[in-house]
């Protein structure tokens, strides 16, 4: 399941490396900083986002009897993950799960649960941080169950063997984290730019960065592919 995402590396003249992907948004981040006169606001989700900022949490089928109780558990920058987290619910929850989809700050307790999902956002070539320190430690309990990992990022906005590449390479932190943790499938997906949602600092900054990838705003969330996705996870459903 797996291997089928290590397609062999290398690249070919003209392709954008997941290095150049990362150092490119990083010069134009470093910029940002002598702009700054609160401390680094640029990267606290907090005070970087703006306040009309969403993130779903939901729960589904639980008033029928199900053949697994699922959760989706998702760390998300602007809303955009959370919708990808929604929507992988939803098929899990139409394939005859009982499912919770829940922000990762928000689960604490995972001994209800049968099978989990967890996905994140990325943010300087890895999923945020919080996601990966919940899966460090609950890497115990996860070991045990069937676990699914999934992304979200901009770089799969054109999406090519190259770009490819540099979403499967995000996915290394987290892997080499936990390795007793064997994820039975990983979904790469692409990601969401909604400038509104962001505050003014860090919306010049992604402003220039995406300038510079020739990346425009706007929704480039595959639904298709990710109910596809979620769906083939069903079969752990009835096992």
């Amino acid at each position: 399941m797996i291997a089928e995402y290590r397609t062999k590396r290398g690249e070919k003249e003209g392709e954008m490396t997941r290095r150049e992907f990362i150092v490119d948004g990083s010069i134009v981040l470093g910029g940002a900083v002598g702009l700054m006169t609160m401390g680094g606001d640029f990267i606290n989700p907090q005070k970087a986002k703006a306040a009309n900022v969403v993130f779903p949490e939901s729960t589904c089928g639980n008033e029928k009897p199900a053949r697994k109780k699922a959760l989706v558990a998702y760390s998300s920058y602007c809303g955009s993950t959370g919708g990808v987290a929604e929507a992988i619910g939803q098929s899990l929850c139409d394939c005859g799960a009982g499912v919770d989809v829940r922000l990762i700050k928000n689960v604490n307790d995972l001994s209800s649960y049968e099978f989990l999902v967890i996905g994140s956002a990325v943010r300087s070539g890895s999923w945020w941080p919080e996601a990966i320190d919940f899966v460090v430690k609950n890497r115990e309990v996860l070991s045990r169950i069937p676990v699914a990992y999934f992304l979200t990022c901009l770089a799969l906005y054109r999406n090519t063997d190259a770009t490819r590449r540099i979403a499967e390479d995000y996915m290394d932190p987290v892997l080499k984290a936990a390795p007793e943790i064997k994820p039975v499938d990983m979904g790469f997906f692409s990601g969401a730019l909604d400038y509104s949602k962001l505050g003014f600092v860090y919306r010049t900054v992604m402003k220039s960065k995406m300038k510079k990838q020739s990346i425009p705003e706007g929704d480039f969330r595959d639904w298709g592919a990710i109910r596809s996705w979620a769906g083939n996870l069903s079969s752990l459903l009835r096992t």
